[in-house]
């Protein structure tokens, strides 16, 4: 980006010549910052709340040793990345899927709206749930992919509130998205496998 000094860029180019997987990286790095010059060359101007959004929930970091200039850097390219609205398949990040659930018989209240958005190796999975039953002692939810086969993939485990209502984010494998339906179930011990009390289940549409 142009923002090293002389002594600077010495520094860079004689650690890039030691290491092929910081070299690979800085080009990645080049590649997306053209696109971005490109994207932004092309497209309206971003909304001014686009940087508070982008930023506002990500955590504060503990103190730590200043990291090299270059370094940050680097890291400025990735944040303006992880900013720009505009280009959803450079972070792969948009939905994909999503489901309506309804109750099956022993939560007849129940319900969820399931999105569910690409993000890189793993699926990112939006659950808003309400009506469910609250937990007991030991007793959780889990939310499946479930395959036309009966084969289960879990994307996590959650409890309610009072009110019986969720807001959650979980992750899943990216093959999930292959399967045909999501379901929820009660579990009552750390067994992997279902217990096979469906509290609600919806198909899974995909983008």
């Amino acid at each position: 980006m142009g923002d090293l000094d002389p002594a600077e860029r010495r520094q860079v180019d004689g650690h890039l010549e030691d290491c092929p997987s910081c070299g690979r990286e800085v080009e990645s790095l080049r590649l997306a910052h053209d696109h971005l010059v490109e994207s932004a060359a092309a497209s309206e101007a971003p909304p001014a709340h686009l940087k508070d959004w982008a930023v506002g929930d990500m955590p504060r970091p503990a103190p730590r040793r200043i990291a090299p200039s270059w370094v940050a850097a680097a890291a400025a390219v990735l944040i303006v990345a992880l900013g720009i609205a505009y280009g959803p398949s450079l972070l792969g990040s948009r939905e994909v899927a999503a489901a309506t659930l309804e109750p099956m018989g022993e939560a007849p209240n129940a319900g969820a709206e399931v999105n569910v958005r690409g993000a890189g190796e793993n699926l990112e999975v939006s659950v808003d749930a309400w009506g469910l039953p609250k937990c007991e002692r030991e007793e959780y939810y889990e939310l499946w992919f479930v395959e036309e086969n009966g084969e289960h993939v879990s994307a996590g485990s959650f409890t309610v509130d009072e009110s019986g209502d969720a807001e959650l984010d979980l992750t899943a494998p990216q093959f999930a998205t292959s399967y045909q339906r999501i379901g929820v179930t009660v579990e009552r011990d750390k067994d992997p496998r279902p217990s096979g009390v469906m509290m609600m289940g919806g198909e899974l549409r995909t983008s």
